[in-house]
């Protein structure tokens, strides 16, 4: 299979649909407003998750019949992937167009989790620290929906800037799939080159600023393409794909779900209400421009992901190199951060 060939389908693909996303917006009058929370000040329209969800299941489709051999008993897989996508999409445009209530959009997550397990997809064993491996035998079931529906809201949670998620979720895509050929894990890889493809012919249209947006319908499909990438495995090498590589790749959005998470729950309030206190909103509040933003978390995602496939590799002497310049960097963040809260202080 040529993987830069799948890649070029779907991001011409993408290159294609999103300006008739955007048209199809305008007529329907389907735009994001701005107000509350969100930080854009003008109008832009939705429907970014349509032009994405065509794109990855149009290049999908072409893949299955250009390389039908490569994909010769995968359609339970490919269905999987479809089915499951399809109802989180549909949840996604009805809470961009009608705002759906939590509790069904966490049942309908649950739901795709566990068509994902139908499917084949599933956390089964989990690399122990420092050595050997943890078996979750019946408990990967649980484990798997459960960690799908955390990077379905990861992404959503992140989707605070133009082209924060997207450029992300690229980075990651890529990174995904370069561990998954290296441990021959072929439908791993296809699926994060579609996904990377995807995501490199929206973001032109996405990133600052932006002309179009993902919404949820597009934030929560791109998380559960993710998670679908990141569940499939069942021996120790594939866990180590599914479960390490990920943490890193997707540090941003997993560590700022997490400190959302807690910091809501500590004040009382529901992990789902919005607010401005994001890693993206700290950025801003310190003089990062948008740009700068966006730009910088795409810096950080890209060192994880850098880190994560060396140390499939054991460079030990780079990933130090690499560990040590990101300590200097923070430092520098560090101190900006700290010099700002003096000054506040001061006024």
């Amino acid at each position: 299979m040529n993987y830069f060939a799948v890649f070029i389908i779907s991001a011409g693909l993408a290159l294609l649909f999103t300006p008739l996303a955007i048209g199809l917006a305008i007529r329907a009058n389907w735009y994001d407003r701005p107000g509350g929370h969100k930080i854009h000040r003008r109008k832009v329209p939705y429907l970014g998750g349509t032009a994405l969800v065509l794109s990855v299941f149009a290049c999908l489709l072409i893949t299955r019949l250009v390389w039908a051999e490569a994909l010769a008993n995968l359609d339970i897989r490919i269905w999987s992937i479809i089915v499951g996508g399809l109802l989180i999409y549909a949840v996604g445009v009805y809470d961009d167009l009608r705002s759906a209530p939590v509790g069904l959009r966490l049942l309908v997550q649950c739901l795709a989790g566990l068509v994902l397990v139908a499917g084949g997809f599933c956390i089964r064993v989990i690399p122990g620290f420092p050595v050997g491996r943890i078996e979750l035998g019946a408990l990967g079931i649980p484990v798997t929906v459960l960690w799908t529906m955390f990077l379905i809201n990861a992404l959503n949670f992140i989707d605070g800037l133009d082209g924060l998620a997207c450029g992300i979720a690229l980075i990651a895509s890529l990174a995904l799939m370069a561990s998954a050929l290296r441990l021959d894990q072929s439908f791993i890889a296809l699926i994060a080159v579609i996904t990377a493809g995807a995501m490199a012919g929206f973001l032109p249209f996405n990133f600052h600023p932006a002309r179009i947006f993902m919404g949820d319908s597009g934030s929560t499909f791109v998380g559960f393409l993710l998670a679908a990438m990141t569940t499939l495995g069942t021996m120790k090498s594939v866990a180590a794909i599914s479960l390490l590589l990920p943490l890193a790749a997707l540090g941003v959005p997993i560590a700022d779900t997490i400190s959302s998470i807690v910091r809501r729950t500590w004040r009382g309030q529901m992990f789902y209400q919005a607010d401005k206190e994001h890693v993206h909103h700290l950025l801003l509040s310190l003089g990062f421009s948008h740009r700068g933003a966006v730009l910088f978390l795409y810096g950080v995602t890209v060192f994880l992901a850098l880190v994560a496939n060396l140390s499939l590799l054991a460079d030990r002497r780079l990933l130090a190199l690499l560990i040590s310049l990101f300590l200097v960097l923070a430092g520098i963040f560090y101190q900006k951060w700290r010099k700002r809260d003096q000054d506040h202080i001061q006024e």
